[in-house]
């Protein structure tokens, strides 16, 4: 099969495409022929070597975590599926092989792909969709009227966090560029805040704190994110751990803050599918590329100016 290779941490240029042997399923796992893999921040940062101390890879390593395909073949012990599902899922984060034409996945991380959508939608969404729900209700348990701000909010991230934040009754705020404003207004954002010419900290506390921070750019930002949170707020980062002055702050404003990594857990795989097939919630595939073309697609969303979520087209 075709597949995407990395042999050693390095920029997009380590990337190479080869012919190697399809993957054979475990007895709790399901050979999957992948239709689409979504392409994510945390793509680059394993290439990269950023994260090989909490997740070492094994090379040659295969990224790609965000799948959308068709069940091939399963293991002995797979109950819950057949050849033939439609399915996607998000595999676990340092073991990826959604880059290449199959790749094999426990079944404990897989569910049905939503009615409604193409591979392409669906394969959008597993690594945003997952991070979202388990950041906004499980660690930070979202009410109505909560005042939320997300940040990157035109971003493959922040598009899906705006629409649930907003469908769970949160007044939505949102930095993007002037550009994307529309955009985000077209979503329900209540006030989008041009990161560019205004302070988001100065807008927040105007509005006297966030209940809920959404960080997903790191650095600087974490700090400025707690700033911009009220008295007893939650701050969820999906980017790195708080150093130790972004703790101490937190710990003066009793702000709730940690790194969250995504647990794949089917059963919000299938809450996100519901939201989806009622139209709740809609997915934004903004760009589709070959597989051939990933290492433009890494450059891209390395650059942190993409606009929706960029997709893989396998097959």
């Amino acid at each position: 099969m075709k597949a995407m290779v990395i042999h050693q941490y390095g920029g997009p240029e380590v990337l190479k495409m080869q012919e190697i042997e399809v993957p054979q399923p475990k007895a709790q796992e399901l050979l999957v022929e992948v239709h689409a893999c979504g392409i994510n921040p945390v793509d680059y940062k394993l290439r990269v070597g950023a994260l090989k101390d909490m997740l070492p890879l094994v090379f040659p390593h295969v990224l790609g975590g965000d799948v959308s395909g068709v069940v091939k073949e399963v293991g002995s012990q797979v109950s819950k599926f057949k050849a033939g599902d439609e399915v996607y899922f998000s595999s676990r984060l340092n073991r990826g092989g959604g880059n290449a034409e199959f790749c094999v996945v426990e079944q404990d991380l897989v569910a049905i792909k939503p009615k409604s959508l193409s591979h392409l939608e669906a394969a959008s969404l597993p690594v945003v969709g997952l991070t979202t729900i388990q950041a906004l209700r499980d660690y930070s348990n979202i009410k109505p009227g909560n005042k939320v701000l997300i940040h990157a909010g035109a971003g493959g991230l922040g598009s899906f966090a705006v629409q649930y934040a907003k469908m769970c009754g949160a007044q939505v705020f949102a930095t993007a560029s002037q550009e994307n404003h529309e955009y985000l207004l077209s979503l329900g954002v209540h006030r989008p805040i041009d990161y560019r010419t205004e302070d988001f900290v100065k807008v927040c506390q105007q509005e006297g704190g966030m209940d809920i921070v959404l960080e997903a750019l790191g650095g600087l930002n974490y700090s400025k994110s707690i700033l911009a949170a009220r008295e007893g707020g939650s701050v969820p980062c999906v980017v790195n751990p708080p150093d130790a002055d972004t703790k101490a702050l937190s710990q003066n404003k009793k702000i709730k803050t940690d790194f969250l990594l995504l647990v794949g857990r089917p059963s919000d795989l299938e809450t996100i599918a519901s939201l989806v097939d009622s139209g709740k919630i809609k997915p934004n595939v903004t760009q589709v590329l070959s597989l051939e073309e990933i290492q433009h697609g890494h450059k891209q969303i390395e650059s942190g100016r993409t606009k929706g979520k960029w997709v893989l087209k396998i097959r």
